[in-house]
C-alpha cells in the first residue's frame, strides 16, 4: 500500500484518524506500507502525522522522504528512507549497484539543511501560504471556487471536461504550464503549482483570463 500525505496533486493532509484507518487495515491484512512524506514540512492549517509513529506501524512502514521540497534541493536528488534494518540493508545493496551513492557535496548540503535551516523553511512555508491564498482570491474574482489543500504547493483548478485540451491551450495560447488532472485520475481539473512568485502567479491568471480560459 502506498500513502502520500501531504499529497501531490491535491495538497490534502491525512488526519491522524484517517491514518489510524490505514494502520488498522495494514495490521489486519499484514500489509507493508510505503509512506511518501516528502512534503511533511510544507503544511499550513493541519498537523503532519508520520504513519510509522502510530502503534503497530513502525515495523511495517517504509517512510520515503528527501530534500527536494522543504529545502529547495530538487536538482541535487538527495533522499532517504526509514524502515526496518533488514529492509534498509537490502535497499542499500540495490542502491549501491544502481547509482553508487549521492555525490559528496550534496550529502554535506543535506546535513546543513537538517541542522541550520528551520527559520528559512518557516519563511518559505509562510510565503507558500500567502501565494495559495492569493490564487484563491484571484480565482474567486472570476467566479471559480477551488478546494484548498493543507499542504504541499498545489491546487486543483476545475476546468473543461477535456482537461488535456485545456492544458494544451493554456500552454500554447497563454504560455501557462499546468498538468492535466487526468494524469492523476482526476479528469476535469488542472493541477496548478504556486511555487512561483506572487507577481508570476498574477500574470499567469491574467494570461488565462485574456485567452478566455477562465
Amino acid at each position: 500500500l502506498v500513502v502520500n500525505s501531504p499529497s501531490n496533486p491535491t495538497g490534502a493532509v491525512f488526519s491522524e484518524t484517517a491514518l489510524e484507518g490505514v494502520r488498522d487495515l495494514a495490521v489486519e491484512h499484514d500489509i507493508a506500507v510505503i509512506s511518501d512524506e516528502i512534503y511533511e514540512r510544507i503544511v499550513y492549517d493541519a498537523e503532519h502525522v508520520s504513519l510509522a509513529s502510530l502503534d503497530g506501524m513502525a515495523d511495517r512502514t517504509i517512510t520515503v522522504n528527501g530534500f527536494s521540497k522543504a529545502y529547495s534541493m530538487t536538482g541535487w536528488r538527495l533522499g532517504y528512507i526509514h524502515a526496518k534494518g533488514d529492509f534498509v540493508g537490502e535497499a542499500g545493496k540495490l542502491h549501491s549497484h544502481s547509482v553508487s551513492c549521492a555525490v559528496n557535496f550534496v550529502q554535506h548540503a543535506g546535513v546543513e539543511a537538517l541542522e541550520n535551516t528551520d527559520e528559512a523553511v518557516a519563511e518559505m512555508r509562510e510565503a507558500f501560504a500567502d501565494r495559495r491564498d492569493l490564487l484563491v482570491d484571484l480565482f474567486d474574482e472570476h467566479g471559480i471556487d477551488v478546494d484548498v489543500g493543507d499542504g504541499a504547493f498545489y491546487m486543483m483548478l476545475p476546468v473543461d471536461e477535456d482537461d488535456q485540451a485545456w492544458c494544451e491551450a493554456a500552454i500554447e495560447e497563454a504560455s501557462v504550464a499546468c498538468v492535466p488532472g487526468s494524469a492523476f485520475n482526476a479528469p476535469g481539473y488542472a493541477r496548478i503549482s504556486y511555487a512561483a512568485s506572487a507577481e508570476r502567479l498574477r500574470e499567469a491568471v491574467d494570461r488565462l483570463v485574456a485567452n478566455d480560459l477562465l
